[in-house]
């Protein structure tokens, strides 16, 4: 399934993804939780990603849940985003899975059909039916974790899509003038000018022009999907349902990145960290979303960052961007008696939109008024520079849909290493096909 998201209202000249509605009445965050059959303490496992600005608000909804429910004991886990869905897999696969996680939408299709995701408990939000949970929720933005006809997150953790983010200060410095906030460059033309930000000490590379986590299979998917839908082709075929990785478009995308390596405008050895290699000058350009602003600015206020659209190809077919989400879950092998508990839980985590903006700079789904403003009217007034990303969000699909998606990520992932080590593009395709063809035929 491919979603776009409703386009949103302009506030204060700000294009917001999220429409602009008032707040539903509130669901409750306390109560008491169910007690355990033995009397005893009810204890739950919460597992996410690492994101640093993420874990103090997790610690202080998971302390205020405690609080509130005396009975009831939250394990936080978390680990890096890199290998962070297949710690939770293997989790499950072990017979040890969290109760309560995060886990991104590409990994529906994967997580309902071996039953490690429950359906959405309406009651611990206060309402009845998945109706009127859904209501609590933007419009759309339930689409990609609802599978035949039912629900099956408590509320997205993170709505996300890509843009470029760069240093304005480095674009000075080689004579480039700033991008366009409104008008998208092509992929051609970044490609000249991250090769002309990159800057040499003799033989030695101090600041490379671009960088993605190349080494991370969803980057992989979420920096070159996109490409691959403005050239009009999809990985999954629509029509046979099989992965396509030799079609024109998919050569035509990764002879791009191959020259992107060639010109000298990303180098794979030289990726530490997104953030702190933009923060610290070790590069001029990443690709990121609205996440990425509260720890830049935490980590060097004076970085004299700025965004512009996501790039399309020259002949592209139409705009397109990426679209993402994370989300809450609730294991759907746990208890019953956990489960009721876990839905409780998640109902506080979305229901901290203020926290997660503020402190960490999630965009959130579930909507919310804040000091008599919308929540896109409170997003707008924080940083007009995320005006661009927030206009990008139109334009958004999700990541492809299969089963299948976490080896179809990874064997993306190696036949893009494998061309950026200089192989031949249709030979590393062709090979990348019959792997793929084999995975899904398992």
């Amino acid at each position: 399934m491919q979603c776009r998201t409703k386009a949103g209202e302009e506030v204060d000249g700000v294009a917001v993804l999220l429409s602009a509605c008032t707040m539903p009445a509130a669901a409750p965050t306390g109560g008491s939780a169910a007690p355990a059959a033995s009397g005893g303490t009810i204890e739950l496992l919460y597992m996410t990603h690492n994101h640093a600005q993420s874990i103090p608000v997790n610690e202080a909804i998971i302390a205020e849940f405690e609080a509130a429910h005396p009975n009831v004991k939250i394990i936080f886990d978390n680990a890096p985003h890199s290998n962070f869905e297949q710690k939770v897999l293997t989790a499950f696969a072990g017979g040890t899975g969290p109760d309560v996680f995060w886990m991104g939408d590409w990994m529906i299709p994967q997580l309902v059909r071996n039953g490690i995701v429950a359906p959405v408990d309406p009651t611990a939000f206060g309402v009845q039916t998945q109706e009127e949970f859904i209501a609590l929720f933007e419009p759309g933005s339930l689409d990609a974790f609802t599978v035949d006809g039912k629900v099956y997150t408590g509320g997205v953790s993170e709505y996300n899509t890509f843009s470029l983010i760069y240093d304005k200060d480095d674009f000075a410095e080689a004579g480039i003038e700033p991008l366009s906030k409104d008008t998208p460059i092509t992929w051609e033309e970044l490609a000249d000018i991250a090769a002309k930000l990159t800057r040499r000490d003799g033989d030695r590379v101090t600041r490379i022009g671009m960088e993605w986590p190349y080494q991370v299979p969803i980057w992989t998917v979420l920096v070159q999907e996109p490409m691959l839908r403005q050239l009009g082709g999809e990985l999954i075929n629509p029509e046979t349902d099989m992965p396509d990785f030799t079609q024109e478009a998919m050569v035509k995308v990764m002879e791009y990145v191959q020259n992107l390596r060639t010109i000298g405008a990303i180098d794979p050895a030289l990726d530490q960290n997104l953030l702190d290699d933009l923060a610290n000058d070790r590069t001029s350009i990443i690709i990121g979303g609205p996440w990425a602003a509260k720890p830049l600015n935490d980590i060097n206020p004076d970085l004299n960052w700025d965004t512009a659209p996501l790039p399309q190809f020259a002949d592209a077919v139409d705009r397109v961007t990426t679209l993402y989400a994370w989300a809450w879950f609730v294991s759907g092998r746990t208890s019953p008696e956990k489960q009721k508990v876990a839905w409780e839980f998640v109902n506080l985590l979305t229901s901290k939109q203020q926290e997660w903006w503020d402190k960490v700079g999630y965009v959130q789904a579930r909507k919310a008024n804040i000091d008599g403003m919308t929540l896109p009217e409170y997003y707008a007034q924080a940083d007009a520079r995320l005006a661009t990303i927030f206009a990008d969000y139109p334009y958004g699909k999700f990541e492809f849909r299969s089963p299948y998606y976490f080896e179809l990520s990874d064997i993306w992932t190696r036949a893009q290493d494998r061309v950026l080590q200089g192989e031949d593009v249709r030979t590393v395709l062709q090979e990348a096909q019959a792997q793929a063809e084999q995975a899904v035929s398992q």
